[in-house]
This record gives C-alpha cells, sequence and structure tokens, in this order.
C-alpha cells in the first residue's frame, strides 16, 4: 500500500511535452529511443586496458544513475540515494529530480560529500544548516508518496532555487532568515514560498542528457540527446550550449544548432535558441505536472584512438525572467569511456549501431 504523505507540498511532475518547431537536418534519421538504462556488469580486471577506464575518484551521480549503479526513491523519511554500485558517487550540488507519482524536488546538501559503495544517503524535507542534506519542493499540489521512484538526467537545481536552499537569505525583507521564518499560510518555511513564487511568476529552465555516459570502441558513433525543460508556470525562451571535446565530432543534429564554433584546442561549441510553453499543474494531487520540455538530439562519432576514461563538459541553459535577470542551470559532464581491443564488446550508453 502506498503512504500518503502530506508535507504541503501538493503536484507532481514528470515528463514534457513540448517539442521544437525547427527542422531536422536532412542527413538525421530518427531512431528509437531506450526504454531506460538496465545494470552493466564491470569488465573482468585482467585486461590491461581496462585500468584505462576506473575513475580516479567519485563518479557523479548522472553517470551512476545511467549504469544503473544508483537508485533513486522516496522514502519513509525522505528522499532516498542508495549506492549499488562499485564506485562512490559524489555528492556534492544540487540537483533537480521529477517522478510521475510523487513530489518533484530540487535535493542535495550545503556541503559536500560521498556516498561510498553499499551505501546511501536520505535527505529530509527542508532541513537547514551546515553540511546538511535536504530537498524543497517544486511543485504546489502533489503530495509524497512512499515508495515511488524518480527520473534524473543529470540536471542540476536552477540557479536561484539552489542559492536559496543552501544559502542563507530574507527574500521577504522581514529581518528573518528564510529557512527558519515560517509563512502564516501554511507554516511551512519561506524558503519554500521562495522557490514556489519564483516557478510560478517565471520561465525556470534546467537541462540533462537522456544520457551521460557512453562506452565506445574507437569510430563509433552515439546518439547523444539534450533534454531541456521549464519548471515555469510562465512560458520562455533560453540558449542551450554544449561544447564537445576535441576527438568528439559531432556529425548531425535535430533540430540543428543555430550557432556552433571551434574552439581553440580543436573542440566544438554547439547552441541552440528554444521556447518552451509553461508547465501546467493540475489541481488533482494525484495527477502530473506538465512541463514544457524540448529534445535537441546530435550525433556524436568518437574519433579518436581507445585512450580510456575521457570527462566532457556540462551542458548549460541561459535565460532571463520577466524583470530581464539573467539565470543559468547546468546539466553534468558528458562521459566516454573508450578501452580494450577495438573489437572488444560495447557495453552500454545508449548508442546507435557502430
Amino acid at each position: 500500500m502506498i503512504l500518503l504523505l502530506a508535507l504541503g507540498c501538493p503536484s507532481v511532475g514528470s515528463k514534457v511535452d513540448t517539442g521544437s518547431s525547427a527542422e531536422a537536418w536532412p542527413e538525421w534519421e530518427e531512431e528509437a529511443e531506450d526504454s531506460g538504462t538496465a545494470a552493466v556488469e564491470l569488465p573482468e580486471d585482467d585486461n590491461d586496458d581496462l585500468g584505462l577506464c576506473e575513475p580516479e575518484a567519485c563518479i557523479e551521480l548522472a553517470e551512476a544513475h545511467d549504469r544503473g549503479f544508483a537508485t533513486i526513491q522516496y522514502g519513509s523519511w525522505g528522499l532516498e540515494v542508495e549506492n549499488i554500485g562499485p564506485y562512490a558517487i559524489c555528492f556534492e550540488a544540487w540537483y533537480t529530480f521529477l517522478s510521475e507519482t510523487s513530489q518533484d524536488a530540487i535535493a542535495g546538501t550545503t556541503g559536500a560529500s560521498e556516498i561510498e559503495a553499499g551505501s546511501g544517503v536520505t535527505l529530509p524535507y527542508g532541513d537547514w544548516g551546515t553540511d546538511t542534506e535536504a530537498w524543497w519542493c517544486v511543485e504546489h499540489n502533489q503530495y509524497t508518496n512512499t515508495g515511488s521512484g524518480y527520473s534524473f538526467n543529470g540536471a542540476r537545481a536552477p540557479e536561484l532555487p539552489g542559492e536559496w536552499a543552501q544559502s542563507a537569505s530574507d527574500e521577504d525583507a522581514d529581518a528573518a532568515e528564510d529557512h527558519t521564518d515560517t509563512h502564516p499560510e501554511d507554516g511551512l518555511p519561506q524558503t519554500q514560498h521562495n522557490v514556489w513564487d519564483y516557478i510560478a511568476e517565471s520561465p525556470v529552465f534546467v537541462v540533462g542528457r537522456s544520457m551521460n555516459w557512453f562506452e565506445v570502441r574507437g569510430g563509433q558513433t552515439v546518439d547523444v540527446t539534450l533534454e531541456v525543460t521549464n519548471l515555469g508556470r510562465v512560458a520562455g525562451e533560453a540558449r542551450v550550449t554544449e561544447r564537445v571535446p576535441p576527438g568528439w565530432v559531432v556529425s548531425a543534429g535535430s533540430p540543428a544548432p543555430d550557432a556552433s564554433s571551434v574552439e581553440a584546442d580543436g573542440g566544438q561549441t554547439l547552441s541552440w535558441l528554444v521556447k518552451a510553453d509553461a508547465a501546467v499543474e493540475p489541481a488533482d494531487t494525484s495527477k502530473d505536472t506538465a512541463y514544457g520540455e524540448v529534445s535537441l538530439r546530435y550525433r556524436l562519432t568518437y574519433a579518436g584512438p581507445c585512450s580510456g576514461r575521457e570527462v566532457g563538459y556540462s551542458s548549460t541553459v541561459l535565460w532571463a525572467d520577466p524583470l530581464g535577470g539573467a539565470y543559468v542551470s547546468e546539466g553534468s559532464s558528458l562521459i566516454v569511456q573508450c578501452c580494450g581491443d577495438d573489437d572488444g564488446p560495447n557495453l552500454g550508453g545508449g548508442g546507435l549501431p557502430p
């Protein structure tokens, strides 16, 4: 039986249904979307080349999630992130988590920590303090559901909500710090109402990828999909940027980037101007919020020799609020692993056949 926990964060958001009207490049052919990413088995340690793909430190949460090394769900006492993989997970940022059956959240820690292999972390609602994990509501009309899973595409929390979650503020100018200042209508922290008011009055964008981790062979082409989501209840326009390191060659996009440049190191920067509808939040607390979403796809060929594990850049999305203030959200790093013989197995990453 699902337990409903009424935390005063009443809607739930999930996927979005708004796309871009720009046409695909002529050479682009639509491919079926993967329904999910299964956990992968690590190669045997007796291959001398595999050490090149071992991470030097903890891996990002997005990579762990893509590889089936992390689970995210709502538990009895808060949002739970479990590390079921072989590597420690870096947990040092604020992220955006969406669920079809529970309250959408921004969540993270005011400090920095690692989730060791075989352990987990529970993020309670609205906690505040140094080195404290917590989550805050995104929606206004959805209850939390114990046992509900969350989707995660590497999107970090949007700029202002992320700052309010982990830094002292007094947005209502009443000389009381907002985390400890209770709102007269419902007794929730003023910080929660700061987030709600901002989302209600402005477009608020986040960006991630359907997959952030790829394991390839030299010369293999993979399919990268950027997912741009407008959490705000106001339609908006945003600039999305993706930087591709040297040796990773972009051959197509859908829609085509409206700007592209070659960097001094030989890498490439792609840029799209996107428009997304306002989020629509139903009054029924059992229904999802329909967010404005745009998908941007491009093909990436790993052109270099197999040289191990390469860490790319985070995608970004930049937008302005109705008053002209400019804000930015980031995604997670793009990871490409190319290990062992070129004829070896391809272990995942959602790529197209070589």
